[in-house]
């Protein structure tokens, strides 16, 4: 499949991630809020990661406002993999700190050494890192788990520099992961904003 161009429609880009053009379907309303509230926390957590995305949710400029941010990727199981694989491959990476809490106990880097140890595993299964390379590590509200973490393969804003379907599929291979990746909700960047704002 080819790579979309960086000035794209929401209803031209073509990719498995996404819902098919002129898909009808109801969006979970915390995708939706233009505020969220401390007490809607437990009702964004709440929302189940889609594996396709809806249009509404891709960014265009033709429109008032941006969407907020969403990762797909995976969570819960591969996360604690990779944690798993960095410490037993030496691979664990410490939090960067000041000078003043370099004196301190470091402590380690969870998100860093989650993506030291997807980029070792692809390195011994012959597999190369997409160009330009949108694979990371973050937090995301809606996981389902404790850990708030998400191997995060590209975002609804950097569409354009999608690896592969075939990338996608043989990084799942390597992996050991059943389920095709999902969308999940950023940690922070949560509601609709303007333009200005973000820019």
């Amino acid at each position: 499949m080819s790579t979309p161009r960086t000035r794209y429609s929401p209803e031209t880009i073509l990719l498995a991630s996404l819902d098919v053009p002129g898909t009808e379907r109801e969006i979970p309303c915390m995708l939706m809020r233009r505020q969220v509230r401390r007490a809607d926390l437990p009702q964004v957590s709440a929302t189940v990661p889609e594996h396709t995305l809806p249009r509404i949710l891709i960014p265009h400029r033709g429109r008032k406002l941006r969407p907020p941010t969403l990762h797909y990727g995976w969570a819960g199981s591969v996360p604690e993999m990779l944690l798993e694989y960095a410490t037993k491959h030496n691979l664990l990476k410490p939090l960067k700190y000041d000078e003043q809490l370099r004196k301190e106990k470091q402590r380690t880097d969870v998100f860093r050494s989650r993506l030291a140890a997807v980029f070792d595993i692809m390195e011994k299964h012959d597999l190369s890192p997409p160009s330009p390379c949108t694979l990371r590590v973050t937090g995301s509200l809606n996981t389902g788990d404790k850990s708030f973490s998400i191997l995060s393969l590209y975002t609804n804003y950097n569409l354009h520099k999608a690896p592969s379907d075939e990338f996608v599929n043989a990084l799942q291979k390597v992996l050991g992961e059943k389920d095709r990746p999902r969308w999940f909700i950023d940690h922070t960047d949560i509601t609709w904003e303007s333009w200005v704002s973000r820019d």
